[in-house]
């Protein structure tokens, strides 16, 4: 192992293990066996090394995404399957677990920003789905960002701001209803 793979090795545990806050250039260099110099040869400073690990664990959530999606399904069977994927996604990260909770406990403004950084990618990574089936003339003409966003912050706040026991596979069969079919008759 190399000496950026080991700085990533120690950085991606300690982060897990106790959050962006209480993670400091010094732990990561000391553990790495490393001095801050070398660390900053491949990382601009703490915030970039911890992006680098949210881009990694986005890549890993699209390539298991793209895996699921079939092409011959409609987009509300595939928008059920990558909502599905993405709450698991989120919920089984230990690195995004840890960032949410130093959100909630410290409301720290960099972990707060961290996390905006990976709600974002999702939005955006959902807007482009939205645009392909616009393009496709599979779903009606919208602001797909706007939709992507609304989307997206609807099936968090229920996942994690209702009151009542729920499971993914309930939400998001509910949110696929919603939008399939609507709410008025």
């Amino acid at each position: 192992m190399n000496k950026k793979e080991k700085v990533i090795s120690v950085a991606r545990d300690l982060f897990s293990k106790y959050g962006y806050k209480k993670v400091s250039m010094d732990a990561i260099a000391k553990s790495s066996n490393v001095t801050k110099k070398t660390i900053y040869t491949y990382f601009k400073d703490k915030e970039s090394l911890f992006k680098y690990f949210i881009v990694e664990e986005l890549k890993k959530m699209k390539e298991l995404i793209e895996k699921r999606i079939n092409n011959t399904s409609s987009f509300s069977d595939n928008i059920s399957i990558l909502f599905y994927e993405i709450l698991l996604f989120r919920n089984n990260s230990i690195l995004i677990q840890s960032i949410v909770q130093e959100v909630n406990e410290t409301k720290d403004l960099v972990s707060m920003e961290l996390l905006k950084f990976y709600d974002d990618e999702i939005i955006n990574y959902l807007e482009s789905l939205i645009n392909k089936e616009i393009e496709l003339g599979n779903i009606k003409k919208c602001n797909p960002h706007l939709t992507a966003f609304i989307i997206y912050k609807v099936y968090l706040a229920v996942m994690f701001e209702y009151d009542d026991t729920l499971n993914e596979k309930e939400v998001t069969k509910e949110l696929i209803s919603i939008l399939k079919e609507g709410l008025f008759n």
